[in-house]
């Protein structure tokens, strides 16, 4: 299942007539007429694609200066992925998992939504996509599947007697990992091995939610149902954020604000209003052309997970060594 909406009918003529528009143009015409036809407010904002170094992330541009407090963006609550408005299925599903946590909630509202933006996810956490890896034997051409399915949680026993601390594939990725972000290779190693931990305690109970996987070339239909739960729960590790809804928190993720740049110091902050819209305010004064930002280190964190600094930002979120120092 972060890219932007697909675009409508009568949108395809709008870009046929205006071949001569710029790519940028385009993007901010599709993301417009999209959030118009859902009733979405986002008068000061122009929208591009994110370019392939921002690893979906960025590309929310401020198109005016904007006043502190100033409301960014209006989100009707009916078309937020959140955990307090999960479909009866979802909450069966997730309360039958070995670890019913807020990510297990989550993912199993993404697996049953009807919600188009949702449907058109692409990139998440690091080796989400298996080119992350590299190819080799035991990089992307040695992945179940993808990463996060890859090994057991036996893996430690299994392949003790080759001197592997875990998976071979896993084992090789925590280097990589721990060679890109800066990391010790035994913290990139134990956030790997928990991320997969946290899938196959859920896997079960929500690969009955996977009704057509998703056509990999390989694999049973088990198989692909397992990796569609597996890519599905990454993609909502790298977009989810916390707001208060009806007085409760609430687990959510938040059309346009699951795609803002990262910064420690945001410009922007996720509010509620009345339980019947989230809002996107400025918490400051922001520049015209200047880009619209999240704390990711805010975002929920899956239980067990202790990774900080670049290792989460980019395992977690996808976010490129850009975003690791702002």
């Amino acid at each position: 299942i972060g890219g932007k909406p697909s675009p409508s009918p009568s949108l395809h003529n709008i870009r046929s007539a205006l071949s001569s528009t710029s790519n940028s143009e385009l993007a901010d015409l599709s993301w417009k007429q999209w959030a118009a036809d859902h009733r979405i407010e986002a008068p000061k904002l122009n929208i591009r694609d994110p370019t392939a170094d921002e690893r979906g992330k960025g590309g929310v541009i401020a198109s005016e200066k904007i006043a502190a407090l100033d409301v960014l963006l209006r989100v009707p609550a009916h078309l937020v992925l959140s955990t307090s408005n999960a479909s009866s299925q979802a909450i069966k599903a997730a309360s039958r998992a070995k670890e019913n946590s807020w990510a297990t909630q989550l993912t199993a509202t993404a697996l049953t939504s009807d919600l188009s933006w949702v449907g058109s996810w692409s990139s998440g956490g690091w080796a989400t996509d298996s080119k992350d890896l590299g190819e080799c034997a035991w990089g992307s051409d040695g992945v179940t599947g993808t990463l996060m399915a890859t090994g057991s949680d036996n893996d430690k026993e299994v392949f003790a007697k080759f001197r592997f601390p875990c998976h071979p594939v896993v084992h090789r990725a925590a280097v990589g990992l721990a060679a890109l972000t800066g990391h010790d290779e035994a913290e990139a190693q134990k956030a790997l091995t928990e991320r997969g931990r946290a899938f196959r305690a859920m896997r079960d109970a929500l690969i009955p939610l996977v009704v057509a996987p998703t056509d990999r070339g390989k694999g049973s239909m088990r198989d692909r149902r397992c990796w569609d739960v597996a890519d599905a729960l990454s993609r909502i590790l790298s977009r989810a954020a916390e707001v208060e809804i009806d007085g409760a928190l609430s687990h959510c993720v938040v059309p346009l604000h699951e795609r803002l740049d990262h910064a420690s110091l945001p410009n922007t902050k996720l509010v509620c209003f009345g339980g019947r819209e989230v809002c996107l305010v400025a918490t400051r004064e922001i520049e015209e052309g200047e880009g619209i930002t999240r704390n990711y280190f805010d975002a929920p964190r899956l239980i067990g997970d202790e990774s900080e600094g670049a290792l989460r930002l980019l395992l977690q979120f996808g976010l490129p060594p850009n975003a690791w120092t702002k």
